[in-house]
């Protein structure tokens, strides 16, 4: 007997554990599930556990004991009756979902039960959409399947009408910080930044390769630095490292919406609340506050809070950036 390991679901998505564990008991647990939520909010967890549920031997308060081999080969994805597959390159091919239907009308390797879980299911062509209509339609036997997506709108739609879905909450954001936290290489500072720019845990990693995130703030915060004195060397720090961070539209609206959070965080300060983005700033941005009139400020935020709006437009971002450090120096220029 393996260390007991506590399935992610319990605390990510706690309702929907709830309603799973009901569904068991009550012996209603549907033939095919949609579960649809953005990328970190526990879809595999949430599948992984309700196979754990059903195949575990030690059963704890009714719940899966996360300790014996069953539940340890489940979430480990070595369950031989529990089959999960996941993009082969940029889809799902037909193929693999041909496997997927062979084994369905098998009988399980140790027992009736079977679960199937496919991931990034919005990511089939349309041929193995249509290999797996069938199987959804005229189920074998003791089977359950979970089909895992970010975005129900790209499930076609004879798919996802015989299905049961099950929409996922977004994490909490203490939650998120807890686990981008958890292994000690990610600081609570840019924890706490990346859970105000993006929910998604997919781009929250994005943004945390080659130190990006950062190196993103460190420009920044040279930047806002220089801006709230009023000094133009702020339009030398966009030209020489503010351009350089902004290699694609997506990060442009970051560091866009980075700059919208320097306004927050100072309105924030202004109005005595202690829930900030900047956690490492906040002497700076707290002596900005105060010697800043409230209309200041109201006017730095009307600057920048439109600014991702104005990428959407496609101006060019460069000139969005350039423009607007002009403009925040004339007003901290005429601060009293």
């Amino acid at each position: 007997m393996t260390a007991a390991v506590k399935n992610p679901a319990v605390t990510k998505q706690p309702a929907v554990i709830e309603r799973f564990q009901q569904m068991i008991e009550n012996r209603h647990l549907a033939h095919a599930y949609l579960l649809t939520g953005a990328s970190g909010t526990g879809k595999k967890e949430v599948a992984r556990w309700v196979a754990e549920r059903l195949f575990c031997q030690n059963l704890q308060d009714g719940m899966p004991c996360g300790k014996c081999e069953e539940c340890h080969r489940i979430s480990t994805g070595q369950h031989p009756d529990v089959v999960e597959i996941e993009p082969d390159g940029q889809s799902i091919k037909v193929d693999q979902v041909r496997f997927l239907k062979a084994e369905f009308s098998k009988s399980g390797v140790e027992g009736n039960r079977k679960v199937f879980i496919i991931d990034q299911a919005h990511l089939m062509t349309t041929s193995a959409a249509n290999s797996l209509l069938k199987f959804i339609e005229e189920p074998a036997g003791n089977v359950t399947a979970f089909l895992l997506t970010e975005s129900k709108n790209l499930i076609l739609p004879t798919i996802m009408s015989r299905t049961e879905i099950i929409e996922l909450k977004p994490l909490q954001k203490s939650q998120l910080v807890a686990e981008l936290t958890a292994d000690g290489e990610v600081t609570e500072s840019t924890a706490h930044l990346l859970v105000r720019l993006t929910s998604d845990r997919e781009e929250m990693q994005s943004l945390l390769e080659n130190n990006w995130i950062e190196d993103a703030h460190k420009a920044l915060e040279k930047w806002f630095g220089a801006v709230t004195k009023g000094d133009m060397s702020a339009f030398v720090d966009v030209q020489t490292r503010i351009i350089g961070l902004a290699k694609d539209r997506e990060h442009q609206a970051i560091v866009l919406d980075m700059m919208m959070l320097y306004a927050m965080d100072l309105l924030a300060l202004k109005f005595g609340q202690a829930d900030l983005t900047y956690l490492t700033d906040q002497a700076a941005l707290r002596q900005v506050a105060e010697q800043t009139m409230v209309s200041q400020l109201l006017k730095v935020s009307d600057l920048l809070l439109p600014l991702r709006g104005k990428l959407k437009q496609n101006l060019n971002f460069q000139g969005i950036v350039e423009k607007v450090t002009i403009e925040l120096c004339d007003i901290f220029k005429m601060r009293g």
